[in-house]
């Protein structure tokens, strides 16, 4: 995935955060480990396995699960401190 790419993904998932699936409110570093390493999940930037899970705080849908691989990761860090995004 490429930074053009995470944006866009970043910006999708804003609109329409329904994709992803819903997380538990307060979800703590447990059920986080627990849903990478007991769980089978793709990454929704690649469809590689999984190795990172973060939850992501819709106003509109409430917590949702992102699953990526490292490198997916680290590319969706990236463009989320990009200035491009509306905040």
């Amino acid at each position: 995935m490429n930074t053009a790419a995470a944006t866009g993904l970043l910006l999708l998932i804003a609109a329409e955060p329904e994709l992803l699936a819903a997380a538990p409110e307060g979800a703590d570093r447990g059920e986080l480990t627990h849903r990478v390493r007991e769980e089978d999940h793709l990454c929704l930037g690649c469809g590689t396995q999984a190795v990172c899970a973060v939850v992501v705080n819709s106003r509109t849908a409430g917590p949702r699960w992102l699953d990526l691989c490292s490198e997916c990761w680290f590319t969706v860090r990236l463009a989320n401190e990009s200035p491009q995004l509306p905040q």
